[in-house]
């Protein structure tokens, strides 16, 4: 094992925040990284991603550790090298050496972790994506742990959600930083569009960018002209003139922070009338909601405010029969804006997303049972420090159009004939990464194009 050179502030960071952490808890901590998972024999694993709140409290980012927080003192747990570690992997560092590196005086082998657990007796810890992991904390705990259900201790839970929610500014300026490669990677993408190639080959294109870089993707790509399919990983289309792409990518950091970025743009270059009228819908729902990214501001009115820009254009084209204010009341536009317009950001994509509505949803408030706002991930007052994405979007999506209760339910509010005429167009989506501030909206993604001008000066032909 080899660990990264973290700077001294970087250090100092995690430990104060460890410290805050013992502090609101007032419990001894388990905190489990996880380990190496196999992909197909046991040698050959999935690439590994360390889990965020452990990375978030330690840095560390070596498979198969833990954390034990116990009053004033922070014990990092490791794999110690063995015997033919350096044939197979080169040189490494004793678990002292390591632990020194991510600024810890206390290191012991990840051998003795149950039984120094058992002396300490009652223990709070969290569920972590790996399943071998939760199950030795659940085991260690003498708690029922599932990754993104039973979650663990709510005391703990409820802390490290406070805490990763806001992003200091070293965290926030690590993303505007990441935001940089991913603008890279979409001009790459944008710039090696015409009709004939495939969306595999931009999705190369954006992958290369962000890999000459040193650093990953935050979630699989989706690179498709098939938009209206929400999340499409699939890349096996080839692009043909008159097509819309739909591009949702973004770069992780080498500390696991995250971009997540959307633009759309014709294959061709140039906007249909069509395509031209409903991509101005959307950009004027994404940047008024932008503008409402502010302290106080409740995000969910930002949802409904992007949601009325979205129904005035489909009055205007005659998709929707009734009042625009109506349609949303009734959620007649979520037939065409059938998701949430955005959510939280940091460590990861969707971030704290993994302990469900406990870290996105205000006390008191929960989720809307009606279609598309049922989908609204986020429901917070915003607070500077947290960073969120604007993503509205306008989709023709052929399963909602021909859903019987659907047509049912909105059959006065939606002209059904005049929107299986748009059946084929796809969809439209445009993302940015919002950080909110003490005065106006810090737009970490700015720098990507997304409008017409830009789009079309950009993209070859």
């Amino acid at each position: 094992m080899t660990s990264p050179k973290l700077t001294r502030a970087v250090l100092d960071e995690h430990a104060d925040r460890r410290r805050r952490l013992t502090q609101t808890v007032n419990k001894p901590i388990l905190l489990m990284g996880n380990g190496h998972r196999p992909r197909n024999l046991p040698m050959s694993s999935v690439a590994f991603r360390q889990d965020s709140t452990f990375l978030y409290f330690t840095g560390c980012t070596e498979p198969g550790a833990a954390v034990v927080l116990d009053g004033s003192e922070s014990t990092l747990y490791l794999r110690p090298p063995a015997d033919d570690d350096a044939l197979w992997h080169g040189h490494s560092e004793t678990i002292e050496q390591t632990a020194a590196q991510y600024g810890f005086e206390r290191a012991r082998s990840i051998d003795c972790l149950d039984g120094d657990v058992g002396r300490i007796g009652t223990i709070a810890t969290i569920a972590v994506p790996d399943l071998a992991q939760t199950q030795r904390a659940a085991r260690l705990s003498s708690q029922h742990l599932s990754f993104g259900t039973a979650n663990g201790d709510v005391d703990l839970i409820e802390a490290i959600i406070t805490m990763r929610r806001i992003l200091s500014t070293s965290e926030i300026e690590t993303m505007r930083q990441t935001a940089q490669v991913t603008r890279e990677a979409h001009i790459a993408a944008m710039r090696a569009t015409r009709p004939g190639v495939t969306e595999q080959h931009l999705a190369s294109e954006f992958h290369n960018v962000v890999m000459h870089a040193g650093l990953t993707l935050a979630y699989p790509s989706i690179v498709t002209v098939r938009g209206e399919v929400l999340h499409n990983f699939h890349h096996s289309n080839c692009l043909q003139a008159g097509d819309l792409l739909l591009l949702d990518g973004g770069a992780e950091s080498a500390g696991g922070y995250a971009t997540d970025v959307t633009r759309t743009w014709p294959v061709t270059g140039s906007f249909s009338a069509q395509q031209r009228s409903a991509y101005d819908a959307v950009l004027e729902s994404q940047l008024s909601g932008i503008n409402l990214v502010r302290s106080g501001t409740r995000y969910r009115d930002i949802h409904m405010h992007c949601a009325r820009v979205i129904a005035q254009f489909l009055a205007d084209e005659g998709l929707i029969t009734c009042d625009p204010d109506l349609a949303v009341e009734a959620g007649a536009h979520a037939l065409f804006f059938p998701h949430g317009v955005g959510h939280l950001i940091g460590l990861d994509v969707h971030d704290l997303e993994n302990f469900g509505d406990q870290a996105a949803y205000g006390r008191g408030r929960t989720r809307s049972g009606q279609f598309g706002t049922a989908y609204l991930r986020l429901d917070l007052d915003l607070e500077p420090g947290m960073v969120v994405t604007i993503e509205p979007g306008f989709y023709v999506v052929p399963a909602i159009l021909g859903n019987a209760s659907l047509r049912a339910a909105f059959n006065t509010m939606v002209n059904f004939d005049k929107a299986e005429s748009w059946l084929g167009f796809g969809g439209i989506r445009i993302e940015d990464d919002v950080a909110v501030t003490h005065s106006v909206p810090d737009v970490l993604t700015a720098g990507i194009p997304k409008s017409i001008a830009e789009l079309e000066a950009v993209i070859s032909v």
